[in-house]
């Protein structure tokens, strides 16, 4: 998994383009299934935390608060949510629609790079 661009995760990554300036996750209810947050409570109506329990991340503050929903809801506004697969984006290496493994170099790994960047010739048999 190591040699992924982007492997699965068991916990959201954060980025620094992540919106909001608090330190802490909180709960917000009543503004559809109802998410957290790290933005000022006063974008939600809020005149502070006071009284709210507060969360290190978004995913404990889902999981502390929300954890009831089935859609998932709350995991699905972070801006990098958990997921149980890795994720394809357009910056990740290869072209193909197929991974294979690659033996021989180091411990080998997958890779869905065109078979020449390994020596190949094809990948049949």
């Amino acid at each position: 998994f190591s040699q992924m661009a982007n492997p699965p995760t068991q916990a959201p990554t954060v980025t620094a383009t992540e919106a909001g300036t608090l330190t802490v996750f909180y709960p917000v209810y009543g503004e559809g299934e109802g998410f957290c947050t790290n933005e000022p409570p006063t974008d939600h109506g809020l005149s502070s935390l006071n009284g709210i329990v507060t969360s290190a991340t978004n995913a404990e503050c889902c999981t502390k608060h929300f954890s009831w929903q089935k859609s998932g809801f709350c995991f699905s506004q972070m801006a990098n949510p958990p997921t149980q697969a890795p994720t394809v984006t357009a910056t990740e290496a290869g072209t193909m629609t197929v991974f294979y493994p690659v033996y021989g170099e180091g411990e080998g790994f997958c890779t869905n790079d065109p078979p020449a960047d390994h020596g190949l010739s094809s990948l049949d048999g």
